[in-house]
């Protein structure tokens, strides 16, 4: 593959149309200062300071902002906010994106997951999270569930995510999407869910390593080397009977399907790290490649690209576009 290779992909991106459904977050990173001096003059207790916030879309927000600096301009959303402050953020955050929200129902017995994120001194130090006792009813559910079957016939790709404690996709919920996902063939359908994975079918699930021995109760090794994934991806993969993706940290990426696999090293990189939300720019490469219809090995390299630039952007919520992939490229793979 040529930088000409990859500009020629990202050039059908725009044409896709994906829609993710599933948990949806705002983060908030800020500055945090505790040793101030100051006391609160109604409680005496000291007061900390807080400075430079910066609001991003998290958990299934960041897929969507992830996919948006691909190029993907058709980008719909499936799932619920609060009425609340954090929810009228994410709507402006979407609308930003020009992302469509006809589908993001607001429910007012819901809190808008929110994940705080104070630094100090460089380090993220104790979140406080909103939202994390949510429990949308059957009847709330239903009613989504309704509007995704209004949109899939205008989808080429629908990304299905699970991260909360409490999520819009428990198991017992899961038989009411596949039904879904049989009907419409002609879509292509990926998930990345945390607890339920066991439980989605007709898809293409995005695992780690360790998401990957769990769903099998098998030990996970200190390295999971090549072999291992391979060895236990098969399994899986036949059980799922459909399509395996499995990042493997700095080791790379394999993909796996009824026709054998495919991988990816891992890039050689140097500096600080933060690997927080790479999963989700995996899982929005690996999408955009599919509405392009892109073959798995460039898909993979893409998506390796697109994590090594993420992971090297500390202290936020990263996204890797068409320029910064092209970096990306030439640094690890153009040879003078």
């Amino acid at each position: 593959m040529t930088g000409s290779d990859i500009k020629a992909i990202f050039g059908r991106f725009p044409s896709s149309r994906v829609g993710v459904i599933g948990d949806f977050a705002v983060d908030l990173y800020f500055d945090l200062k505790t040793k101030t001096g100051e006391s609160s003059i109604e409680t005496g207790l000291d007061v900390f300071w807080g400075s430079r916030p910066r609001a991003s879309l998290g958990a299934a927000g960041n897929v969507v902002q992830n996919l948006a600096a691909l190029g993907i301009a058709n980008i719909h959303v499936i799932g619920c906010i609060g009425d609340d402050l954090f929810g009228r953020e994410m709507q402006h955050l979407f609308s930003t994106l020009g992302v469509d929200t006809t589908y993001l129902q607001v429910v007012s017995a819901w809190d808008t997951c929110l994940y705080t994120k104070p630094t100090v001194n460089d380090q993220e130090t104790n979140r406080i999270d909103f939202g994390t006792g949510n429990c949308l009813t059957d009847e709330q559910f239903e009613s989504i569930l309704a509007g995704l079957e209004l949109l899939l016939p205008n989808l080429d790709v629908l990304i299905i995510n699970q991260q909360f404690a409490n999520p819009l996709l428990p198991v017992g919920r899961m038989q009411l999407l596949n039904n879904l996902i049989f009907r419409f063939p002609n879509v292509r359908f990926l998930a990345d869910m945390r607890d339920t994975g066991t439980q989605v079918y007709g898809s293409t699930l995005k695992v780690n390593t360790a998401e990957l021995a769990r769903f099998l109760a098998v030990p996970h090794p200190s390295h999971p080397d090549l072999d291992w994934c391979i060895q236990q991806g098969t399994t899986f993969q036949k059980r799922l009977n459909g399509p395996l993706l499995i990042t493997r940290g700095p080791a790379g990426i394999l993909f796996l399907d009824e026709t054998g696999y495919h991988t990816v090293n891992g890039l050689m990189l140097t500096g600080p790290l933060d690997t927080v939300g790479a999963g989700d720019t995996v899982v929005a490469t690996w999408a955009a490649c599919l509405g392009a219809g892109t073959p798995p090995q460039e898909a993979l390299l893409l998506a390796n690209l697109a994590a090594a630039v993420t992971v090297q952007k500390l202290n936020q919520t990263g996204t890797a576009n068409l320029s910064e992939l092209l970096e990306q490229y030439k640094t690890h793979y153009v040879h003078d």
